[in-house]
């Protein structure tokens, strides 16, 4: 009998932390459409024909997906499917031919990306099966490696304009691993300054199956950034511990600048339960947040690139 893998729609909140003034003179609306951009694009190549049956001991449940092992080092301009959602306040766009992912978010009165947008299409061996980018907020379920089998790759997608005056891209796919099916409701209230992920995750098999699900959202990296992040500790990659937002050498690690020593930096914050986090850009005085039901959502994380040359190779691969 088909089951739910979680009883209960995940309902994530993204918020932009600024002030703004409540539009009376009109009725606010929120638009949605779609159009097809020119994005700089440096390209993969075909699959490697060879089936692949595991990745490694974490995960055996992968076939019938195949990787993509070939990568460009040229950039070319590339058209690309962009839907936009908008009202007075925000702009958000999403990519149906990059695993759906949010591609970004702008508060309009000033400008500023509450979600980083990246301008320029780079992929690079970075996902499950290859093929990555960063930016915006990718969605994830199932297999437990970090970025989806989909992430690259073209997605179901739909726009709709609801009753209550939001609009919505809903995007999704199946896990062909697992053969669950996934669906992500981005919505756009008509007269708010955030946007919503309403998640859920179905198995319409009789078989049992792990539950994984996250989202991935970046954030532009700066000296000015602090993370706002509820906790005394974090757990590392490995399982170790160790305090926060102070660490045993006596640096603020909530700021990104501090974070200029050893690799790239893997922080799962704990110790406290709210329903929400942040960060905030002290230079420009704006931020973004995030809120859902922490019963609903539990984790959070901050992952940081080395910022040694480890970490700032990426920019040049």
């Amino acid at each position: 009998m088909p089951t739910f893998l979680k009883p209960r729609i995940l309902l994530t909140v993204i918020i932009s932390l600024v002030l703004f003034t409540q539009v009376c003179a009109q009725e606010q609306t929120a638009r949605i459409r779609e159009t097809n951009e020119t994005i700089l694009t440096y390209p993969y190549g075909d699959p490697n024909p060879i089936p692949t049956y595991a990745i490694n001991s974490q995960a055996g449940a992968y076939y019938p997906y195949f990787i993509f092992d070939g990568f460009s080092d040229v950039g070319e301009d590339q058209g690309w499917k962009v839907v936009t959602l908008e009202n007075d306040f925000i702009e958000v766009t999403v990519l149906p031919q990059v695993g759906g992912k949010v591609m970004g978010a702008i508060e309009k009165s000033t400008g500023e990306e509450f979600i980083y947008l990246n301008h320029v299409m780079k992929f690079r061996s970075i996902g499950v099966r290859g093929p990555w980018t960063s930016g915006g907020i990718e969605h994830n379920f199932g297999l437990d490696l970090g970025h989806a089998p989909w992430t690259a790759a073209e997605v179901d997608y739909v726009l709709k304009t609801n009753a209550d005056g939001s609009v919505s891209c809903v995007v999704g796919g199946i896990d062909l691993a697992s053969r669950t099916q996934w669906r992500v409701d981005i919505r756009l209230p008509r007269d708010k300054a955030y946007f919503q992920t309403n998640a859920m995750w179905y198995n319409p098999t009789p078989l049992h199956d792990a539950y994984l699900s996250w989202e991935v959202a970046a954030y532009k990296g700066a000296d000015d950034l602090q993370f706002y992040f509820p906790g005394d500790y974090y757990i590392g990659h490995p399982g170790d511990v160790h305090p926060w937002p102070i660490d045993q050498e006596g640096r603020n690690i909530s700021l990104y600048r501090e974070n200029n020593f050893g690799s790239h930096k893997s922080y799962h914050v704990s110790g406290a339960y709210p329903n929400w986090f942040g960060g905030y850009f002290h230079d420009s005085s704006f931020g973004s947040g995030h809120w859902s039901p922490y019963d609903e959502s539990p984790g959070k994380k901050i992952w940081i690139w080395s910022l040694a040359r480890s970490g700032a190779r990426w920019e040049d691969l």
